[in-house]
């Protein structure tokens, strides 16, 4: 019976890589919430979002999100395994204090494209363990998002390179890409959530001086904020290698694998 049930999961799964959303990739996130506060002018911007990994777990892992001048923590990102085999992640951040950092375009931990961010100016904060933040702010558009290395997924890299695997979804107000890098080099193979939370923002908050002070201080921005442009295209490799990381996931999901940062 447990073979049979093992079984059925994995031909769920299959049958998800073929033929989900329509093109093949099953979808990740499930679900997400974002929420914008503004305590004592700082504006403090949370995300949550609901994955689905299949029988893979993440570790219970937080990681602090210091200000890379001054070791100040101005936030967390946690990976919770949740009961009944479910996995979430929790990313919350005070843009506020991350505000004399210098926008620069950025890069996943492979060196390819940030999905959505691309070539965008970006503030990027390094969290440990190879993981990174990533928040890019411009007058029209805020989004937030973040890399973990897995340990595992190293494997995955050794068979198909410097890849990347991100299906774009649209939950309530936010669009996103949540999916895989990968690398043949080790520590460098991994999952990356972006979200546009623009709908939930008040940019308002952001760049309007309140009570003599700036929530996200302009004397610290030279000039005013660019436009950006968010890219919500699909980033996938060829078939070939798209089939070979779903092989090798459908694999890992076979052994209930328990995931690890690198």
């Amino acid at each position: 019976m447990k073979f049979l049930v093992v079984k059925l999961i994995t031909l769920v799964w299959l049958s998800l890589i073929i033929s989900a959303c329509g093109n093949g990739r099953p979808q990740v996130v499930t679900g997400i919430q974002v929420q914008s506060s503004t305590v004592n002018q700082d504006v403090i911007l949370a995300v949550k979002a609901d994955l689905n990994l299949g029988s893979m777990s993440f570790p219970a892992v937080s990681l602090p999100v210091f200000h890379p001048r001054g070791q100040m923590n101005v936030g967390s990102v946690d990976l919770i395994p949740v009961l009944g085999g479910k996995n979430q992640i929790k990313i919350s951040v005070n843009v506020s204090a991350l505000s004399d950092i210098q926008a620069t375009s950025v890069t996943l931990p492979n060196g390819n494209l940030v999905p959505l961010i691309a070539q965008n100016p970006t503030m990027t904060i390094p969290l440990g363990s190879g993981a990174k933040l990533y928040l890019t702010i411009g007058a029209n558009a805020v989004a937030l998002g973040v890399a973990v290395p897995i340990k595992q997924f190293d494997t995955l890299g050794g068979s198909v390179g410097a890849v990347n695997l991100f299906p774009v979804f649209a939950i309530d107000k936010v669009i996103g890409a949540a999916g895989i890098f990968t690398s043949s080099q080790a520590g460098q193979n991994g999952f990356a959530l972006v979200a546009d939370v623009t709908q939930y923002v008040n940019m308002q908050d952001i760049f309007v001086p309140a009570q003599e002070t700036s929530v996200i201080k302009m004397a610290m921005i030279p000039d005013a904020p660019e436009r950006v442009k968010l890219d919500y295209s699909v980033q996938a490799p060829i078939a070939a290698k798209e089939q070979k990381i779903n092989s090798i996931l459908l694999d890992l999901m076979r052994r209930k694998t328990k995931l690890k940062l690198k």
